[in-house]
């Protein structure tokens, strides 16, 4: 049986002269001191409303709230895909399943929830008991009773599918085909890594590219990508290639890379609502020896940087920043961007 674990989902609403105190759902315990260290400093047009604790099936990964803030989805790299509702009371469904070469690197996973709410949009794959791929990913539709839909297959004769990351809840995706036989077993041979954009529902490739064909990338397999549909009804990508390379791509275009001055090995960023600009977190934390089985070690060194930063996509100019110092272990995970913009 999986273990059950604690989310604290949280709400904010605009600041009135006379809030009241933010209300604690389901929370055992007491919560005031958590309550105290989520209010936003310093005060601005939005307060702390509430703090609901629902119960998921495992931890240590990111979990995904439904538009309409009533269902959950978390996946674990082992366990598979978890959906479920926010009352305590809702067992939920599993999914078993895992993946592999999948993005964990950036805490996100090939999973979604489609824009009215209704379904997940995902993939599955066979794998072994080592976790190497079997088959090409397979997109799939999943629902809290338990129901899993079979997608059409999104095929490319560059390769198999073996990395999608979904975009605006529609089932548009970036998808990459032929670029981690290394993940295979037996290995295959990447003779042509391509990347494209599709939609996943159809299991149609609207526009593609070969990797080697990107002037000053070079042969990088690591990426992380987010999407928009912009007003015109493109989609626009932002791609992050570890550690130093970013590259932006509007369909019926050419990718091409962009000037983002920033280096890291974990990308974790998402691209405001017309895709004009990029929120990039820094993942500061601080330095020094981790200790395991609770032996003791030296104080963490605490470090300062960059902790979010706010870019113009196509020049990299930077809008805004905000620095600070870490002193302990952190990191960033996907950051989320309202759908006001603001």
């Amino acid at each position: 049986m999986l273990k059950l674990s604690t989310l604290a989902a949280i709400g904010f609403v605009l600041a009135l002269p006379a809030m009241a105190s933010p209300r604690v759902i389901d929370c055992s315990g007491n919560w005031e001191a958590t309550v105290r260290s989520l209010e936003p400093e310093p005060a601005g047009p939005l307060t702390l409303s509430a703090v609901r604790c629902v119960s998921i099936p495992h931890d240590g990964y990111p979990v995904s709230l439904s538009p309409d803030g009533r269902k959950l989805l978390s996946f674990h790299e082992l366990e598979g895909l978890w959906v479920g509702g926010i009352d305590r009371a809702d067992t939920g469904s599993a999914f078993a399943g895992r993946i592999s070469g999948s993005t964990f690197g950036s805490r996100s996973a090939p999973f979604e929830w489609r824009s009215d709410s209704s379904v997940v949009m995902g993939v599955a794959q066979e794998t072994n008991r080592h976790g190497f791929a079997l088959t090409p990913l397979q997109p799939y539709l999943f629902t809290a009773d338990g129901q899993k839909t079979r997608l059409p297959a999104l095929s490319h004769p560059n390769g198999p599918l073996d990395e999608v990351f979904w975009m605006d809840g529609t089932g548009s995706a970036f998808a990459t085909f032929g670029t981690r036989g290394r993940y295979y077993n037996p290995e295959r041979t990447d003779v042509s890594p391509t990347i494209a954009m599709a939609n996943a529902l159809t299991g149609e490739v609207l526009q593609s590219f070969p990797i080697t064909e990107i002037e000053g990338l070079g042969d990088r397999r690591q990426w992380v990508a987010a999407s928009r549909t912009k007003d015109n009804g493109r989609i626009r990508t932002l791609v992050a290639w570890p550690p130093d390379r970013w590259m932006l791509w509007d369909q019926n275009e050419r990718p091409r890379l962009v000037p983002i001055e920033i280096e890291t090995r974990r990308p974790t960023f998402t691209l405001s609502m017309d895709g004009s600009q990029v929120l990039i977190m820094g993942n500061l934390s601080a330095t020094g020896v981790v200790c395991e089985f609770g032996r003791k070690c030296p104080a963490p060194i605490p470090q300062s940087g960059m902790i979010a930063q706010l870019r113009e996509v196509t020049s990299g100019t930077v809008v805004w920043s905000i620095d600070g110092t870490a002193r302990g272990f952190t990191t960033s995970i996907v950051p989320a961007v309202s759908p006001n913009n603001r």
